[in-house]
């Protein structure tokens, strides 16, 4: 960095300049991207709709899916309903929308109970049938689907269901009850449990309607079932076996190494089998409909690499406010920055030790808190960290003579953390990482996470703020000011919140089936760098943390909805 960077041209400094000049080459390359992906995309559907319906009394959530292929050997279309795995929502798992819309299917991906944007639980009785309610799920979307213009267009006669984990369970019932479905493929599904199990609790009603107790040869037909021989959570005999023993059902027993893990099934070979037996019991042919070469790999590429893009244009919007909002004489900034470095390279081993033990003391408190309460002792433990650090800071505060005391009384601080021009520079860069967020979910369907009852999950998701406020005190107010000697000081505490956001993890494993957990993990980290690039601009921490927390209350908004819609205590 030179300091010829900050001479004023106009109004603008060369670095404004850099600053623009870099949005713009990543505006262009997100252009560039993003082409790739609608390109890839329409190749499979050409438009999507968020589906809204009814069913035993929760409001439930689909999207519906448009093929962009024509089928010239007949005029309308098949159309299949996927039901995802437990913890899981809609958009998530790409395999089945993208390769079946691919071969001119209508696919409609549904968030059943508990799941998602979709509200009840998996407990949830049909109060008029006395049927549980995921067993009526996918009857109460066809319903609604009938009703829709769309619908003209579906052949009534190729309507299926596919399904996955619970998702598996949840097509066997449907398909059992249902005769309109009249070809299922279940992957890995759960078929032979005793409640309470999988977040079911023990109720009779239920009882009789899990698959081991409702499936015969009478009410299934046209069923395949794909299972991997050492399915970790989901035994294959118990399971597959099983239901073949009663209803005479095709199996395909998968064997070998599969990347995720037997349970999750992400094969080509499972896509094409699947394929196979929607279109030989449809058209009558496994090769009327021509080759299949499965491509969702390359949706999930450039979705990340759309992301990640989107994520450096966030950061470059927020140098480029900070430029608008505020000028100061960086130079000086830069001068005292060679001179902490001189000063302090020989304290450089000492500063180091420190901030490896602050780390290492709060890593373990999280699992000492853990040991003894279980999940919620990380939230136990952010506490006790919190009220450590206030406690460390009042008794230096008063340790202080009066005059200085006076000077940084409670009242100025306020006054100087509230700054107007602070609070909208804050909000503005919050409201980048939203706007952008909410536009690419809804112009692609993936990662969209929104808890069922916004209004509730959004207040009880005030719960992990400790957790929050507890990692950035680590991070701004005890590692930083060690950090006088480092240049990049910003990379050190990124790195440092990786290793946290790690341990993070490894301390929620249990929830791990929830994707909302991992992707709030992920948002959790994207905040924490978010804010160093705030907090370049502005000295108002507890602004800074409070209204950004925005963003992750929302996700961790959505955990709680699915926690609480699968029966799983945090």
């Amino acid at each position: 960095m030179e300091e010829s960077e900050f001479i004023i041209i106009g109004e603008m400094t060369y670095k404004d300049h850099r600053h623009l000049r870099n949005l713009l080459i990543f505006i262009i390359i997100l252009i560039f991207t993003l082409s790739f992906l609608h390109f890839n995309k329409v190749q499979s559907y050409y438009k999507y709709e968020r589906i809204q319906f009814e069913s035993s009394g929760a409001i439930l959530y689909a999207n519906l899916y448009y093929p962009s292929k024509t089928l010239h050997f007949q005029e309308q279309r098949p159309l299949i309903i996927y039901c995802h795995g437990i913890g899981s929502k809609r958009d998530f798992d790409l395999r089945i929308p993208i390769e079946f819309t691919k071969r001119g299917f209508y696919v409609v991906a549904l968030d059943y109970q508990g799941h998602g944007e979709s509200g009840g639980n998996i407990n949830n009785i049909d109060p008029i049938t006395g049927i549980p309610a995921l067993a009526l799920d996918c009857s109460k979307l066809l319903d609604h689907l009938e009703s829709l213009p769309f619908y003209s267009n579906v052949n009534v006669s190729q309507i299926g269901l596919i399904g996955q984990s619970l998702g598996g369970m949840v097509v066997l019932m449907n398909q059992a009850l249902d005769s309109r479905f009249t070809v299922t493929v279940a992957l890995a599904p759960l078929v032979n449990f005793v409640p309470p199990k999988f977040g079911f609790v023990y109720n009779e009603d239920f009882i009789k309607y899990i698959p081991v107790n409702l499936l015969t040869e009478e009410n299934t037909e046209n069923l395949l079932i794909i299972h991997h021989e050492k399915d970790e959570i989901l035994d294959f005999t118990e399971n597959a076996l099983k239901a073949q023993e009663l209803t005479n059902c095709t199996v395909v027993k998968i064997s070998g190494f599969i990347f995720g893990g037997g349970h999750q099934l992400y094969s080509d070979e499972v896509i094409i089998k699947s394929i196979n037996w929607f279109e030989f019991h449809f058209f009558g042919s496994s090769i009327l409909n021509g080759p299949i070469l499965i491509s969702f790999y390359l949706n999930y590429v450039l979705i990340f690499i759309n992301i990640i893009i989107l994520f450096i244009m966030v950061i470059s919007l927020i140098s480029i406010s900070g430029q608008i909002f505020f000028r100061r004489n960086k130079s000086e900034n830069f001068n005292s920055l060679k001179y902490d470095l001189l000063v302090n390279r020989s304290n450089k081993k000492k500063e180091s030790i420190k901030i490896f033990l602050y780390i290492g003391a709060f890593i373990l408190n999280w699992f000492l808190f853990v040991k003894i309460f279980g999940t919620i002792g990380i939230l136990y433990g952010s506490l006790s960290m919190i009220m450590i650090y206030a406690t460390i800071r009042i008794y230096i505060h008063l340790k202080n003579p009066k005059e200085l005391r006076n000077k940084y009384s409670l009242k100025h601080t306020i006054r100087m953390q509230l700054k107007l021009k602070y609070l909208i520079f804050i909000v503005i860069c919050v409201a980048y990482f939203i706007a952008i967020y909410m536009l690419f979910s809804f112009y692609y369907p993936f990662g969209f996470i929104w808890p069922s009852n916004f209004i509730e999950y959004f207040s009880l998701g005030y719960l992990i703020f400790p957790i929050f406020l507890s990692v950035e005190l680590l991070l701004r107010k005890v590692i930083y000011p060690h950090l006088r000697y480092i240049k990049h000081k910003n990379i050190v505490l990124v790195i440092t919140a990786i290793v946290i956001i790690m341990n993070l993890t490894l301390l929620t494993q249990k929830l791990a089936f929830l994707p909302s957990v991992l992707f709030m993990h992920l948002i959790f980290l994207i905040v924490i760098i978010q804010n160093g690039k705030i907090l370049q601009n502005v000295n108002s921490f507890f602004p800074v943390v409070f209204i950004s927390f925005t963003i992750i209350q929302i996700f961790f908004a959505a955990v709680l909805s699915n926690a609480i819609g699968v029966s799983i205590t945090i």
